[in-house]
């Protein structure tokens, strides 16, 4: 991914007290940040289908990410809840059993009681800045050749997983 530059110049000036004299001072900070990568618009329908999460659900995956805050943060307590569902038609229940699909599936991250962390690969909001280092954090999977499965990232200790088993690698 090609980086953009940005140069930052801040001239500060001072004056020195006993000869009157001015004294200035050029900072110039140069440092690059990412740049946004291409993207293509992924309905909401879609994202259902490639992760094979219930049907007629993508308004509940909607209404969850209408929530999500600048820091990438889903927070959800009793009263936000019900009122995902009264917009939605569906019980808390069904809103419960759809929170832990999307856990399951690796979608979202449950960052505390009632907090959730969407995959900033999939979903991001606010600067492209932030959400870059939300997805350098994010976990990482990968396979071997002979089909184990090692997780890795700022979420989770580095695991090798083969036959539902955890194991320190």
């Amino acid at each position: 991914m090609s980086s953009k530059r940005i140069i930052s110049q801040k001239c500060v000036e001072t004056f020195d007290r006993e000869t009157g004299e001015v004294k200035e001072e050029n900072k110039v900070t140069v440092y690059s940040v990412p740049k946004e990568p291409a993207y293509i618009k992924l309905y909401l329908e879609d994202i259902g289908k490639l992760y094979e999460l219930p049907n007629n659900s993508s308004s509940l995956l909607y209404e969850l990410l209408r929530r999500m805050d600048y820091d990438g943060l889903i927070s959800l307590n009793s009263t936000n809840k019900k009122m995902i569902c009264k917009r939605t038609g569906y019980k808390v229940q069904s809103l419960d059993n759809y929170l832990q699909n999307l856990i399951k599936n690796e979608l979202f991250i449950r960052e505390g009681r009632g907090v959730f962390k969407p995959d900033p690969h999939l979903f991001g909001k606010g600067e492209w800045s932030e959400i870059h280092k939300r997805r350098e954090a994010w976990i990482k999977v990968s396979y071997s050749t002979d089909g184990n499965r090692s997780v890795q990232g700022g979420f989770v200790d580095s695991s090798v997983v083969k036959g539902g088993e955890n194991e320190k690698v």
